[in-house]
């Protein structure tokens, strides 16, 4: 029986997967990882280069090396590239070409025939564009599905009852939310609404706005569009500042000799926190949520009657996103899946179920209850609750994991704080299941009123959860170590 592989083509990372034995894998593409950088360039022999060494060579050589080339799909515009002229579909058979031969190399496997995933909203140019490039790579297209459709494949979507399954799909460089009804066996999307000029990317950029207010004012007077490795380096940083924010609370960004000015090098260097960055894209997920209700509204439905959520693409993990689908909009979020890899695995579940195979249950590690701690919290009007259950790790997350949130001292002087670890789903901490405590002791005296104490979550495959909490004005920190099934020691 031959093996049909799927692919996401992705707008920032694609990936290749095939069901093997019963369950879907999702292949090692390069720097062994899973994943493959959506992006090519040439290098200065003229010699083609995707994935990682591209995106490497991105900050330095940013007219040989072309990025997000997703959006520019069924464009029929000419993409500039180390100063020849290609076709989108020529830039992506690149990548598509990358991952079969990674493929080939660890199945040992022939890749002929393939599933290429599409957002919803893809209209038939950009359809077609995906399976000229197939063709390019040298690959049999036998279908082309939408990414909502592999993501209901992967999480194995009820054959015995009917189920209303809200996809939202957040990637790199397009947003995609669609609806799907799901009734013996039969997968529709029965509503989809989405933005192809929203992604990760424009947070990036938004991001990347705010970094250029920390260079010199002539510096950043360079941001014409002219300096294309000003703007490539600090998209990178950008990039990467965001991700780490999806865990920490802030980050350092440190860039050196960016640019020059009046002959001297400019470098940046940079605090960022999560808040900042979530009040700069705040505006850009509302405009999701917007797209998602209307998409409800299509369907005739209310958030209450929609059975489960499934979160899909990178940017999914920042933590905005899920507290408001979750905790403000009420849905019942899953993301038990990588977000990274759901829709290639989709892929590879509707290559074999054409192909005729067996498929096994997928099974997942994930943190089967939420982990929190209790704190106090003001509600309007001056009432005080000290009994609210702030959620840190929630659950269903795949792991390994970890997260980290800001918490504030309540009053002026606060000598020490005490950390008390929960499990569980109820917003009021003592009804949640108490799984051990520690106190941040010999907190710096005369502390402001709201110095900030951040509390950290690491959360290994062994079911051990390691809880730190850091004073940050004084570097005071102590550690918790947790196992959810048997109690907890203090360090």
């Amino acid at each position: 029986m031959k093996k049909i592989f799927g692919i996401d083509l992705g707008t920032t990372n694609s990936e290749i997967a095939c069901v093997i034995d019963g369950k879907p894998e999702v292949f090692t593409v390069g720097a062994g990882l899973k994943y493959l950088p959506s992006v090519v360039g040439v290098d200065r022999s003229g010699s083609i280069l995707t994935g990682f060494p591209a995106r490497n060579q991105y900050p330095a050589y940013p007219e040989n090396t072309v990025v997000s080339i997703k959006r520019r799909m069924g464009s029929g515009e000419a993409v500039r590239m180390g100063g020849q002229s290609y076709t989108p579909a020529e830039i992506s058979s690149h990548i598509l070409k990358t991952l079969k031969e990674a493929a080939e190399r660890e199945t040992g496997l022939p890749v002929e025939q393939v599933v290429i995933t599409v957002p919803a909203h893809f209209g038939d140019l950009q359809r077609k564009d995906t399976i000229r490039a197939g063709e390019l790579a040298g690959l049999e297209v036998v279908r082309i599905i939408n990414e909502p459709t592999a993501a209901a494949l992967t999480y194995g979507c009820r054959e015995d009852r009917r189920e209303k399954i809200l996809v939202y799909d957040f990637g790199g460089g397009t947003f995609d939310v669609s609806l799907i009804d799901v009734e013996e066996g039969v997968i529709e999307v029965v509503a989809s609404d989405g933005d192809t000029r929203l992604g990760g990317d424009d947070l990036d950029r938004l991001l990347q706005d705010l970094l250029y207010t920390h260079l010199p004012a002539g510096a950043a007077g360079a941001r014409s569009g002219k300096d294309l490795r000003l703007e490539a380096r600090l998209k990178n940083a950008a990039e990467a500042a965001k991700i780490r924010l999806s865990t920490e609370t802030r980050v350092q960004v440190k860039e050196a000799f960016l640019t020059s000015l009046k002959g001297k090098p400019v470098n940046l260097e940079a605090e960022v926190s999560r808040g900042e960055f979530e009040d700069r894209i705040q505006a850009a997920l509302d405009r999701t949520f917007d797209l998602m209700k209307e998409v409800l509204k299509t369907a005739k439905l209310k958030a209450s009657e929609v059975s489960k959520l499934l979160l899909v693409g990178g940017s999914t993990y920042i933590p905005l996103i899920f507290d408001t689908l979750s905790r403000k909009l009420g849905f019942e979020v899953h993301r038990e899946v990588d977000p990274t890899y759901c829709v290639a695995i989709g892929a590879a579940i509707q290559g074999a179920i054409i192909s005729g195979e067996h498929l096994d249950t997928i099974l997942v590690d994930v943190n089967p209850y939420s982990l929190g701690i209790r704190c106090l919290t003001i509600r309007p009007g001056g009432w005080e609750n000290d009994d609210h259950y702030s959620v840190i790790l929630n659950r269903n997350t795949p792991i390994p994991s970890s997260m980290t949130r800001t918490y504030y001292t309540a009053e002026e002087d606060q000598r020490e704080a005490e950390i008390e670890v929960y499990q569980g789903e109820e917003p009021t901490a003592s009804k949640n299941t108490f799984i051990g405590s520690f106190v941040l002791d010999d907190l710096p005296p005369d502390l402001p009123l709201g110095s900030e104490i951040e509390v950290s979550f690491e959360y290994n495959l062994n079911g051990i959860v390691e809880v730190s909490a850091l004073e940050r004005s004084s570097g005071r920190r102590k550690e918790l170590e947790v196992d959810v099934n048997r109690g907890a020691g203090t360090k």
